[in-house]
């Protein structure tokens, strides 16, 4: 068993609480608006100011009047308080007769929006951005050392009896990193348990130690722990009850390396009810001293999937009508489509039988149809593909093989490339991926996406080509 770094072992920071983040956004609508309040629009009183300004700005108002019709608000204070109306300078009469001795104007003030104090305990996004980089930089740092649990053992000196989150994330990013490494080049070794020793020494002073870090520290620490039942008790011991499929499955592989069968087969229950698949235990050489056990054999069979009852004839004209209809519009569009000879039930049946698969009962019915097509890009299987190593199998079981972090991949059945290496049409058996019922999913690299049936992907095909070859 090699320990597989996932698109989950990214660091993920804590996002700023609400409050900061409406905050924010008040005082830079605050700036905002100071910063172009000579581009506002006041109301419609003006002062004295306007008066003498008019004759300046009547070439530049005429080029603005359309975008903005900006007129000025300021504020006029006199002794008796009378607001001035506004008028052309060519036509503005004096009339300090009427008006009294006015008191010193006070300044002008610019329109306020109201302002939220930031409390000063709360971090803000970009202080939280900065943590993040400062944490990654110290992982980088310890790892980068000529002895990297020497070097953490020195960051560790340094934390108090109660470390602080960052300071978790960065001892258990740092040494579930480091056992990734020791997984593969020392499994069981020296180095293996001095930095796990290390790391459970100061266990109850991490402030989250169920978390994603603590998930990945602890997944690692059982993939390069090797047959230590020791210290594979203490690290069961800490596994939390939320933990992931992969965690749950390194576990039962540590007590499979350790003899202990019968803690083996209550871990492999317990990974196989949290979504890992039969399909990782039987390829898993750390297994292979139980691959011919009963009970091993029995737990893997009852969380296989259920047969799949032949009934093609619902599904034969629908999916004949959907084909046609794609068909015609690809080659209206000048895309040719290839598509095999028919194939005998009895041919499709003995193809899954070859392969140890069950294929849905709409593909059945489209190899009675075409045995294996092309449309556009998209290379759907025929029963050869399943039954020989063509080119088309051999490029899905890499893929398959490959996992790309998706719990439940390796089990489901390849029904067509749709373009791309990393792009596929599949028959999710068990609905581990689609998250409830067996169904098609489609995978456009590490995105997933349900579909209804075949008739759904075919029209999809459709539709992807007549935007990508209309528009060209």
């Amino acid at each position: 068993m090699v320990a597989k770094s996932t698109s989950r072992s990214k660091s993920k920071a804590k996002p700023a609480p609400k409050q900061t983040a409406a905050a924010s956004k008040k005082v830079t609508t605050r700036v905002a608006k100071r910063a172009t309040a000579t581009g506002t629009k006041p109301r419609a009183k003006a002062s004295e100011a306007k008066t003498k300004a008019t004759s300046e700005t009547k070439t530049k108002t005429k080029a603005k009047a359309k975008a903005t019709k900006a007129k000025t608000k300021t504020k006029a204070t006199s002794a008796t308080k009378t607001k001035a109306k506004a008028t052309p300078a060519t036509k503005a009469k004096a009339s300090s007769a009427r008006a009294k001795p006015a008191k010193a104007a006070k300044p002008a003030k610019p329109a306020l929006v109201p302002v939220v104090e930031v409390p000063m305990s709360v971090p803000t996004a970009a202080a939280v951005g900065v943590g993040k980089r400062r944490a990654a930089g110290e992982v980088v740092r310890i790892l980068d050392a000529d002895d990297p649990t020497a070097e953490l053992r020195a960051f560790l000196a340094n934390v108090p009896a109660e470390a602080s989150p960052q300071q978790g994330e960065i001892v258990l990013g740092a040494a579930q990193l480091a056992l990734l490494h020791l997984a593969s080049e020392d499994r069981g070794g020296d180095a293996v348990r001095e930095l796990l020793d290390l790391v459970l020494e100061r266990w109850l002073s991490f402030p989250e130690r169920t978390g994603f870090h603590a998930q990945e520290f602890l997944r690692n620490a059982f993939a390069a722990v090797g047959d230590d039942r020791e210290r594979i008790n203490k690290l069961a011991a800490l596994v939390p009850i939320d933990a992931s499929p992969e965690l749950r499955f390194n576990v039962a592989a540590a007590l499979s390396m350790a003899g202990d069968r019968l803690a083996m087969l209550r871990a492999v229950e317990a990974a196989l009810a949290c979504g890992a698949t039969p399909a990782q235990f039987r390829r898993d050489d750390d297994f292979a001293a139980y691959f011919d056990d009963a009970q091993f054999q029995a737990i893997l069979g009852r969380a296989t999937a259920p047969a799949i009852p032949v009934d093609i004839e619902p599904h034969v004209d629908l999916v004949r009508e959907s084909l046609k209809h794609a068909v015609k519009t690809l080659e209206k569009l000048g895309a040719k489509p290839e598509l095999g000879p028919p194939a005998s039930l009895d041919d499709v049946l003995a193809a899954e039988t070859a392969r140890n698969i069950q294929l849905p009962n709409d593909y059945r019915a489209l190899l009675t149809l075409h045995d294996g097509m092309k449309l556009w890009d998209r290379a759907f299987f025929g029963t050869t593909d399943y039954t020989d190593e063509t080119e088309l199998a051999q490029q899905a079981r890499e893929y398959l093989a490959s996992n790309h972090g998706t719990t439940g991949l390796e089990e489901c059945v390849p029904l067509a490339n749709w373009g791309q290496p990393t792009d596929w049409l599949l028959y999710d058996p068990r609905g581990t991926i689609r998250g409830g019922e067996p169904g098609y999913v489609l995978m456009l690299e590490t995105v997933e996406r349900a579909l209804d049936g075949l008739a759904h992907a075919i029209d999809r095909v459709e539709r992807v080509a007549r935007d990508a070859l209309e528009t060209n």
